[in-house]
C-alpha cells in the first residue's frame, strides 16, 4: 500500500512538471507572436533564452527533466520548433536534449527545406551596381531613411556576426554585387573576427552595435528593460565605445556609425556621438526577422514596406536563419523592382581610421 502511494506521488509530480512545461514553451510561442518590439520580445519571461536558463538550473537537480523537455519540443510544429533553434544548437543544452538532439535539429533541417519550395529560383543570375554616398558627420548625423532618393535602398544586418549563418550572407551579397552596412556587437566580432575582416574586405561598411546589447537610453523603455533603473551614463558611453574598440581592434579601422539597440537613443548620449562625429543609424523598414513566421510572410511583409515607402533603410539580423533563407529572393525582387543599392560613408576618408571612440589599448567592461 504505502509503495502504491509512493508511485501515485511520483505519477502526481511528473504530470505536473509535464504541464508546466507544456504550457511554459507554448507560452514562449504566443509571446513571441504578441510582443510588439523587438525590446519586449527579448525582456519577456517567455524567450527561450530565459526559459532555457531555468530549465537548465532545474536539471542541476532533476535529471529526468531532459526528457520532458524532449518530449515537449518533438511535439512542436516545424515553425514553432524554429523558435527555439538558437536554443537547440546551444553547447551549454546539450545534456539536458541529449536525448533528442539529433532528432529535433533532423527536424529543423526538414522545416527548412519545406520552406524552400515555394521559392523557385532560377539562380543569381543578376547583379547591382550599388553606390557610395557621402556624409557629412562633423556635427552629428542620425539616419533614420538615411536620407536617399526614391527607388535607394540600404540593406543593414545588427546583432552579428554568426559562426554559421554570417558567412553565407556574405556569399550571397557578392554573388549579386550587393553592399551592405553591418552592425556587430564587440563579443560576436571578437570571436568572429575573420568574418568581420572578410565583410569589410568585400566592400561593406562596419560599424557597431555595442556590447552587451542592453537598452542604453536614460528614458522609462530601457529603465523597465533594465530591471526597473535605466543604464548609468558611463556604461551606457562604455558599451557604445566597447562595441567600435572591438571592430576597430580587429580591422584597424571602424566606420564613424553606431546603432542604438533597439532604437533607444537619448539626448544625452547622441550629442556624446556627435560630438565626437559618429552617426547614428537607425531604419525606416523593420524585417520583424526576429519573428517566428513563414519564410514567404517574412518576404511578403518586408517587400510591402519597400513597395510603401520607396527608399529607405532595411533592418535585418544576420543571426536569424529565416533572414539568410530569404536574402536571395529578397534581392532578386528588389533589384526585378529598378532598386539601387547604397551605402553611407563619411565625407572624412580618414574618419574610420582616426575614430575618437576607440584606443590602441582598451579593456573591455
Amino acid at each position: 500500500m504505502k509503495k502504491n502511494i509512493y508511485i501515485i506521488i511520483f505519477l502526481m509530480s511528473s504530470s505536473a512538471c509535464t504541464n508546466s512545461l507544456h504550457h511554459e514553451i507554448r507560452q514562449s510561442i504566443s509571446a513571441n507572436q504578441k510582443a510588439r518590439s523587438l525590446l519586449e520580445w527579448e525582456t519577456a519571461e517567455e524567450n527561450p533564452k530565459k526559459v532555457f536558463s531555468r530549465l537548465r538550473e532545474e536539471f542541476k537537480t532533476n535529471s529526468k527533466l531532459g526528457s520532458t523537455v524532449c518530449e515537449e519540443l518533438l511535439l512542436l510544429k516545424g515553425q514553432d520548433l524554429s523558435l527555439f533553434e538558437e536554443e537547440i544548437n546551444n553547447p551549454a543544452n546539450g545534456a539536458l536534449l541529449k536525448e533528442c538532439i539529433i532528432s529535433l535539429k533532423k527536424k529543423l533541417e526538414e522545416y527548412w527545406l519545406l520552406q524552400k519550395k515555394p521559392f523557385q529560383s532560377s539562380g543569381l543570375n543578376f547583379s547591382f551596381e550599388p553606390r557610395i554616398e557621402k556624409r557629412d558627420l562633423s556635427k552629428g548625423y542620425r539616419a533614420s531613411s538615411g536620407d536617399v532618393q526614391s527607388k535607394e535602398l540600404i540593406i543593414t544586418f545588427d546583432d552579428g556576426p554568426h559562426s554559421d549563418y554570417s558567412p553565407k550572407i556574405l556569399d550571397i551579397l557578392k554573388s549579386v554585387n550587393a553592399k551592405a552596412m553591418f552592425f556587430p556587437l564587440g563579443p560576436h566580432v571578437r570571436g568572429n573576427p575573420a568574418i568581420v575582416y572578410r565583410a569589410a574586405t568585400e566592400g561593406h561598411v562596419i560599424g557597431s552595435h555595442s556590447i552587451t546589447h542592453r537598452c542604453l537610453a536614460d528614458n522609462t523603455v530601457c529603465a523597465k528593460a533594465n530591471g526597473g533603473k535605466p543604464l548609468p551614463y558611463d556604461q551606457a558611453v562604455a558599451e557604445i565605445r566597447g562595441g567600435h574598440q572591438a571592430v576597430y581592434e580587429v580591422l584597424g579601422f571602424v566606420d564613424p556609425f553606431f546603432r542604438f539597440p533597439y532604437g533607444e537613443s537619448s539626448f544625452q548620449l547622441s550629442n556624446f556621438l556627435a560630438s565626437r562625429q559618429v552617426g547614428q543609424f537607425y531604419w525606416s523598414i523593420d524585417s520583424g526577422d526576429w519573428r517566428s513566421q513563414t519564410n514567404e510572410e517574412l518576404l511578403k511583409n518586408t517587400l510591402a514596406q519597400v513597395d510603401k515607402n520607396q527608399r529607405g533603410i532595411v533592418l535585418f539580423h544576420d543571426t536569424h536563419r529565416r533572414t539568410l533563407e530569404i536574402l536571395d529572393e529578397f534581392l532578386r525582387a528588389i533589384y526585378e523592382k529598378g532598386y539601387t543599392l547604397v551605402v553611407l560613408q563619411s565625407t572624412d576618408e580618414k574618419a574610420r581610421y582616426n575614430s575618437q571612440l576607440v584606443t590602441k589599448h582598451w579593456d573591455i567592461p
